[in-house]
Order: C-alpha cells, then sequence, then structure tokens
C-alpha cells in the first residue's frame, strides 16, 4: 500500500455583507487533501501534474504553499471512483518510492 494526500475540490462557506448591511451566506469550491492508501496493484501509470487554469489557481490558494509539487495517479478505472488521482507530491519522489516497493 502507498499512503497519499489526494487533492479533491471542497466547498465551504463564506459569510458576505451587501452594500445595504444585509448579511448572505456565499459558497466557494477550494482545493484541499485528505489521507488515503492506494493499492499498488492498482495504479497503471504516474505523471507529474501543473495547475495551469486561472480557476484552479485561485482554488489552490491559501491551502498550499507556493511550489508545491502534485502529480497524477491513473488506476485501474473498473473498482475505484474515478481512474485520475491528483496527489500531493512531485514526480520523483513518487519514482523512488513505486521502485522501492517493487516486487
Amino acid at each position: 500500500m502507498l499512503r497519499i494526500s489526494e487533492v479533491y475540490e471542497k466547498q465551504i462557506r463564506q459569510p458576505k455583507e451587501n452594500h445595504d448591511g444585509t448579511q448572505f451566506t456565499d459558497f466557494q469550491k477550494v482545493y484541499d487533501t485528505r489521507d488515503g492508501l492506494i493499492n499498488l496493484d492498482y495504479i497503471v501509470s504516474v505523471f507529474p501534474h501543473e495547475f495551469t487554469a486561472s480557476i484552479d489557481k485561485e482554488k489552490l490558494e491559501g491551502n498550499f504553499p507556493e511550489n508545491t509539487k502534485f502529480s497524477k495517479f491513473i488506476m485501474d478505472g473498473n473498482s475505484f471512483r474515478k481512474s485520475e488521482i491528483v496527489v500531493v507530491g512531485s514526480f520523483d519522489k513518487f519514482c523512488s518510492e513505486l521502485e522501492e516497493n517493487k516486487t
């Protein structure tokens, strides 16, 4: 098993105020992480990943340090929620971890 921090989209509440002083709740989506374990037998491939779209960069702001590295895992999609998972960690880090775990 490989321990990872998966990047996922989370919806948060933001209290806001109108020009007339009334308050309302606005919802915003941000990227956050959750810990997980991946069975090594289901990893098909790993690629470096970079969030390039401006909307993705806004979702990252405040939750990740500026030079955080990300990787994309492609999983055997028959038994998972989705076949692509973005995780925190550099491609080189996962290359060495997967080499160590190779049987």
